[in-house]
């Protein structure tokens, strides 16, 4: 009669090869992940940007990308407290500038941006306008600025030129 299986040792060692190997992917994966949250924020904040300047010259109006805490909300507002994570608004900005007023219509509508991610500016700390021209406004009236997404000291900056383009550069925070 011949006995079928494994010995204590065979499936000890098949165990700590597994456990080798998955000590090793898991630091890996972790990278990947979170380098997938900035990649998807980045490209959600430019497309957002994209959208405000085509249609401002589309439309031959300005239009706003603006920070907000209640994207979901039935009435969505600008809200100069919030931090650009929390999300934000692209709008027809025919009234106020930076201001979603009655009659002014909604694009893009952004909630929070998952996985931890801190997201500043320069010159946009409350809005960026594009021009019927293309050419951007910061919340102060500067054209130029950028904006910085940060997660565990990787960065992605969006810097925006005079003239409303934006261009992405990569470094550490």
């Amino acid at each position: 009669m011949e006995n079928k299986g494994f010995t204590l040792v065979e499936l000890l060692v098949v165990l700590a090869v597994g456990s080798i190997l998955l000590a090793i992917a898991v630091p890996g994966y972790a990278y990947l992940a979170n380098a997938s949250r900035l990649t998807t924020a980045t490209n959600d904040l430019v497309a957002a940007m994209h959208l405000a300047r085509s249609e401002a010259v589309k439309r031959g109006m300005r239009v706003t990308v603006c920070k907000t805490r209640d994207a979901m909300a039935a009435a969505p507002a600008c809200n100069a407290t919030a931090n650009w994570q929390d999300g934000w608004l692209v709008f027809v900005d025919a009234g106020t500038p930076g201001v979603v007023d009655p009659g002014d219509t909604l694009l893009w509508l952004q909630g929070p941006v998952p996985g931890g991610l801190v997201i500043s500016s320069t010159n946009y700390s409350r809005y960026i306008s594009y021009l019927p021209s293309g050419v951007s406004r910061g919340s102060n009236g500067l054209a130029n600025g950028s904006l910085e997404i940060c997660k565990d000291g990787v960065q992605r900056e969006i810097i925006v030129n005079r003239t409303g383009r934006a261009r992405l550069e990569s470094s550490s925070c």
